[in-house]
Order: structure tokens, then C-alpha cells, then sequence
């Protein structure tokens, strides 16, 4: 089971530190993760080089992390997994740490990466707030519960992937960005829930913790995927072509869309006119947006689709089909972002291109991704 992050770093980290803990691109500890591989979801095909298979990292990979955390400013570094103890580098990990005035917890090896299982304790944890975990395979965590990654430092700076992050900056901003029961709680200032339970219950990661006691009435107020889009895009029938937002990621979603006789952008023969590909990423991207921000306003946030390239058409889907959409935000500039977007059937892809869009937001600041 996870453990608390009092358990792990101490009941007085970080609060006895000097200075804001929970400032953006802060990290005040660092978990490194031995052990198997995980399920990561279907983000995990816009995070790594689809060229290249999943590998450990090295002996010097290890190392630099270390050097590249310790510049960002941490003080802890726990090394977990049941096959930390048989790492043949372990020793000379906890040494090199050491040597950087870093504290070191070396965890037993049943600790496991899985959501706080305990059925109704509020698990006060926010290590995902000055935290995050370092798989051996090189993917990035927001904490041990919540499996969704935030980049692979194989191909990413550490630094980079925390700043890019939206999962980390919305969880950092936790007490204003939870939805449902826990964001009135009376506990709402000091306890989040569990972040990584929410997520498994629901598939929102900002979604209440359901499982704990004092959410035991508020199941009905809680929004779980899949979800209708209706409400949370801007489109409406008949323009409104996919059906609901599926999976939630870094900067990344999924959507399902049953293609119709009556829908727009199909031929006399059935067909799906190519142009409604790019429909379909665009309100699936749009649909993330929407979710994300669903605290904000009663309303869908307003945009725009401004242009596609590299639309690669590979297959052809007719009435009667179920598609799935995938997308991932990979650049932004205050409203305006670029999306890259994979529309397949039964994991055949059909489609795949880019496009740039733009959604009413009040953000100015230019960033990458």
C-alpha cells in the first residue's frame, strides 16, 4: 500500500521548511521507483519515443537525475520498489545522494506504487504537492497512487516536465481546483483526499476521494468518466460530433464517437469525409479543456479550430463505427495551443494529424511542451 507521505518524509516535511513548499516547479523530495513495469494508459504514446522500447535506467541516468533534483532544490530522496535492494548500483545511489547534504529513506521492498486502499481514513497526504516519483523506467508521477505520467526523463528534462505539467500545477492549486464534496469540506485547507484513489474511483484526478468517511453522502455530487460532452464543449447538435470524454492524462484525453447516417460530414455512401477527423480531435481537445475547468463557470469554454498539417488519412470508417479519439497538447501560447491527434477503430488508426486551436482563457504566458 502507499504510504502517507508523513509516514515517508516526516510529519513536520515540508512545513518546517523555509519559504513556500508548494510554489510552482518546486521539489522538495523525490521518490525513485524499482520495480516493473506499469500500466500507464494510453498517454504513455505521446510521452515516450514509440521508436525505441521501454528500458531501465543507467547507472550515470540515476546519477544525473540525482544532480538535476538536487539543483531544484530537494532535501529528501526515498528509494522504493521491490527491486531496490537487488539494484547493483543501490549502494553507490544512496552514497552519491548523501554526499549532496540530501537525506536518504530506503523503503522496504513490499512498498508498492498503488492508491491508499484504507476504506474511510482521510489519508492527509499532498506529497504530490512537494513531490513527485522517478520510475526506473524513467516516467515521472505525481505521486505513488496516481498513475498517469507527466513525461519519461529519458527524452525530458526533469525540470522541464514539472514546469510543463498541468496534472501538477492544478494539484498544487488543489484546494481551489477539487470538485465535488471535498472542495467545501471543513478539512478542505489541510486534507486532499487521495489523489490516486480519486482517480482510480472515477477517473478524474481532481475528483473527491470517495472512500473517505466524510464522503460516504456525496457520491451523487461526484462526476465520473465516461463522460457526456455535452456541457463541456462548445459545439452543439448537429455540429456536436464525438459522444464522451473518456480517459483523462497529462495534457492528454481520450474520446469515443459512434459515427451516424445523419451526422455531419458524411458521404451518400456512408463514408466519413476526411475533414471530420479534424473535427473530431478538435472537440475531443476541447473536451479536455472543458472538463478541466468545469469549477470555473456553468458554461463550455468558447473556441475555435484555426488550422491543420500532417493530416495522414490510413483508413476509411463508415456509419455504424465506433472510433476513439485521442489527443495531447504538446504547445501552448496563452489560448492559442497545438494538438496532436490519433483517431482509430478496434486500434487500427485511421487518422492522424495536428491542429492549432484556440480557447478563451485568461493565461498569457507562453509555454512549451
Amino acid at each position: 500500500m502507499a504510504e502517507p507521505c508523513s509516514s515517508i518524509f516526516g510529519s513536520g516535511f515540508p512545513g518546517d521548511l523555509a519559504g513556500d513548499p508548494y510554489l510552482p516547479n518546486s521539489l522538495l523530495a523525490l521518490e525513485i521507483f524499482f520495480g516493473n513495469p506499469i500500466d500507464l494508459g494510453f498517454s504513455a504514446i505521446f510521452i515516450k519515443d514509440n521508436s525505441l522500447p521501454d528500458r531501465e535506467l543507467s547507472y550515470k541516468e540515476i546519477m544525473d537525475l540525482i544532480i538535476e533534483a538536487k539543483a531544484l532544490g530537494i532535501r529528501k530522496i526515498a528509494f522504493t520498489g521491490e527491486k531496490a535492494a537487488s539494484c547493483s548500483y543501490i549502494k553507490d545511489a544512496i552514497s552519491y545522494s548523501r554526499s549532496l547534504d540530501i537525506d536518504v529513506i530506503f523503503l522496504k521492498d513490499d512498498y508498492n506504487l498503488s492508491a491508499n486502499s484504507e476504506n474511510n481514513i482521510p489519508p492527509l497526504c499532498a506529497r504530490h504537492r512537494f513531490s513527485c516519483v522517478v520510475t526506473s523506467y524513467g516516467y515521472v508521477l505525481p505521486c505513488p497512487g496516481l498513475h498517469i505520467p507527466l513525461g519519461n526523463i529519458l527524452n525530458q528534462k526533469l525540470s522541464d516536465i514539472l514546469k510543463d505539467s498541468e496534472i501538477l500545477c492544478d494539484l498544487k492549486d488543489g484546494t481551489s481546483r477539487i470538485k465535488g464534496p471535498c472542495r467545501i469540506c471543513e478539512n478542505a485547507q489541510t486534507c486532499y483526499g487521495c489523489r490516486g484513489r480519486a482517480y482510480r474511483i472515477t477517473g478524474d484526478y481532481l475528483s473527491s476521494d470517495l472512500m473517505c468517511i466524510k464522503n460516504k453522502s456525496g457520491g451523487h455530487e461526484t462526476v465520473s468518466l465516461p463522460l457526456p460532452v455535452d456541457g463541456i464543449i462548445p459545439q452543439k447538435p448537429p455540429m456536436r460530433i464525438i459522444d464522451t470524454l473518456d480517459t483523462l492524462a497529462e495534457r492528454s484525453a481520450s474520446c469515443s464517437v459512434l459515427i451516424k447516417k445523419d451526422m455531419p460530414f458524411i458521404e451518400d455512401d456512408g463514408s466519413v469525409d476526411n475533414v471530420a477527423y479534424l473535427e473530431m480531435i478538435a472537440q475531443a481537445i476541447a473536451a479536455l479543456n472543458g472538463f478541466r475547468n468545469i469549477n470555473e463557470s456553468g458554461s463550455s469554454p468558447e473556441g475555435y479550430l484555426l488550422g491543420a498539417k500532417n493530416l495522414a488519412i490510413l483508413g476509411r470508417a463508415t456509419a455504424g463505427d465506433r472510433l476513439s479519439v485521442m489527443v495531447f497538447k504538446y504547445a501552448r501560447y496563452g489560448g492559442f495551443g497545438i494538438v496532436k491527434g490519433i483517431v482509430s477503430k478496434n486500434n487500427e488508426v485511421l487518422a492522424r494529424g495536428e491542429i492549432k486551436v484556440w480557447h478563451k482563457t485568461d493565461e498569457s504566458e507562453f509555454e512549451t511542451h
